[in-house]
């Protein structure tokens, strides 16, 4: 797995992509998660158009013991394929307050989503 910090918009992009097992993917994220807790204050994009098959309820369920609360809401966008990525992410909605999951067709639509909603929030 790789990861991208755009940290001026304080964006994590996680790449999925190229054959990356979740449970791989899970044992770069938790490391990465307990050097940075700051990062769960930030927007994520995962960009995984083919969802890992090993994916299961448990994996999430070990992020959400490691899940701190957000000061301000951020969103995860997921860029994938996946048609039944809206359920996971429905459901990651309970398991993670603060953090709304979402998808979109790609990376670059997960970013423009998040700056739009960022947009939409701010005060002049």
């Amino acid at each position: 797995m790789q990861h991208r910090f755009y940290a001026d918009e304080r964006i994590l992009h996680l790449d999925l992509n190229n054959g990356v097992t979740a449970q791989r993917a899970l044992a770069h994220l938790v490391p990465l998660l307990e050097d940075r807790p700051d990062l769960w204050g930030w927007d994520w994009v995962v960009d995984a158009q083919a969802v890992p098959a090993d994916a299961s309820v448990e994996q999430i369920a070990r992020l959400a013991e490691m899940f701190r609360r957000p000061e301000t809401p951020v969103v995860t966008a997921f860029a994938t394929d996946d048609r039944f990525m809206h359920l996971w992410a429905r459901v990651m909605d309970f398991q993670f307050p603060g953090r709304q999951h979402l998808v979109v067709a790609s990376a670059v639509a997960g970013i423009r989503l998040i700056n739009t909603r960022r947009a939409a929030t701010k005060m002049n």
